[in-house]
């Protein structure tokens, strides 16, 4: 297998993802394991309710999806544009030089405090959770 046609694979994958994203939104039910941390300590993982942004996002409802994860409306746009780049336009993503990196711990590091803070928020400041 050629490199462009791996690259091409990731694209479509990404398209596949926002494709079953948007059938959800439409009503189709996804076949998703609930958040096993949850499930098992009664505490969200970072990425609780992320799906669900994600899903209002596509509805259009951004107040909603900014109220259930922070994170969601960039994972839409994120996954639109490799989709496209990779998948449609069969264009290789740049390479991950040491300010991707940079950016990837940035963004992880961004999900971990906002981790903190809305556990803060349930916990701490009774807030209740997302139903």
């Amino acid at each position: 297998m050629s490199r462009a046609s791996g690259h091409r694979r990731t694209g479509w994958i990404s398209l596949g993802v926002l494709t079953a994203l948007a059938l959800r939104a439409r009503g189709v039910p996804l076949l998703l394991p609930g958040c096993p941390l949850r499930t098992l300590t009664g505490i969200p993982c970072p990425t609780c309710f992320l799906t669900r942004s994600a899903l209002a996002t596509l509805h259009g409802d951004l107040g909603e999806a900014l109220e259930l994860h922070l994170f969601g409306p960039p994972l839409v746009l994120g996954l639109g544009w490799f989709g496209l780049r990779q998948g449609v336009l069969g264009r290789e993503l740049p390479k991950l030089q040491s300010s991707g990196w940079r950016m990837l711990l940035a963004i992880g590091a961004g999900l971990g405090l906002y981790w903190v803070l809305r556990l803060t928020l349930w916990f701490v400041l009774d807030v209740p959770l997302p139903a």
